[in-house]
């Protein structure tokens, strides 16, 4: 029962990491015919679609919401609206491998909330030692893709993906008060609420309507599977994740998905690899074994 147990957790774990590092390269994809907020707004409609749909399959009752409204709209607005926008948003100016490697701030500020704010789990050496291996394996591994980076270069950008990976960060620790909900039941209303901020701000943009030149195939595939596998079916890991394992545990998925990007690249776009990337991915493992131990 334990292998299966510890079997599972690392295979949700790998796959969330598969379905999360996929996503950056499909909003890429996908800036190519949508704005930002319509990249946005149409990736959690549709998760919010398909998972209401198999809600209604599966016989689940929603009728946690009226107990849990605010907290639901907190974490709609934490864990997807702002910073799915946001992250789409900086897209236009950075690159995904910049992205991943910002996101990677996510664990340190769990790890903090966790022990300040919440009280979940302890502070501990091992976890801010794992943190500082992990960063620095993301950082080696973001040189080595552009040794003339800048860090300085469209600051606003970055800083927006640092702000998305605080907002995911509170959203992890705050999933952790709603007990005894199924996963996929709470992540298909997250999503319906996400969806419905985001017509708000769609609206007030007034990007809702526009298509971005002409309105390409990759683009539109893109946004389908941006939905149905990097946002439905990841959100429902997520919160199987957070509920059975822990926020700090969680976090942890922020560093291997860089990693996964840039070996999805050799493996399938004949990109070329070195020892700074296998360096990267070592120092990577090194850091969640530390964080866990």
């Amino acid at each position: 029962m334990y292998l299966n147990e510890r079997f599972l957790k690392w295979l949700y774990f790998s796959t969330l990491v598969v379905l999360f590092g996929s996503a950056f390269v499909l909003i890429e994809l996908s800036l190519n015919s949508f704005s930002p907020t319509q990249i946005a707004f149409f990736r959690v409609f549709f998760a919010s679609i398909f998972l209401l749909i198999y809600s209604s399959i599966k016989g689940y009752k929603l009728n946690f919401i009226y107990n849990y409204f605010n907290l639901l709209f907190v974490l709609g607005l934490s864990g997807t609206t702002i910073p799915f926008f946001l992250i789409s948003w900086a897209q236009q100016t950075i690159s995904s491998s910049e992205t991943g490697i910002l996101i990677g701030f996510m664990p340190l500020f769990t790890v903090l909330g966790s022990h300040y704010f919440f009280k979940y789990e302890k502070l501990t050496f091992n976890k801010i030692l794992g943190f500082i291996i992990g960063f620095l394996g993301l950082l080696i591994l973001l040189l080595n893709n552009n040794e003339h980076i800048n860090f300085f270069n469209n600051i606003y950008s970055k800083v927006a993906v640092i702000i998305s990976a605080f907002f995911y960060a509170l959203n992890a620790l705050l999933v952790k008060k709603i007990d005894n909900i199924e996963v996929i039941p709470l992540s298909a209303v997250v999503m319906l609420i996400s969806s419905l901020q985001l017509i708000f701000l769609s609206i007030f943009s007034g990007e809702i309507y526009l298509i971005r030149g002409e309105l390409y195939l990759n683009a539109l595939i893109s946004i389908i599977v941006l939905s149905i596998l990097s946002t439905a079916i990841a959100t429902v890991l997520y919160y199987k994740i957070i509920q059975n394992y822990g926020p700090n545990f969680l976090s942890l998925v922020n560093y291997p998905i860089p990693v996964f990007a840039f070996f999805a690249g050799i493996l399938f776009l004949k990109e070329q690899f070195n020892f700074y990337s296998i360096l990267s991915l070592v120092l990577v493992i090194i850091s969640i074994y530390i964080s866990r131990k």
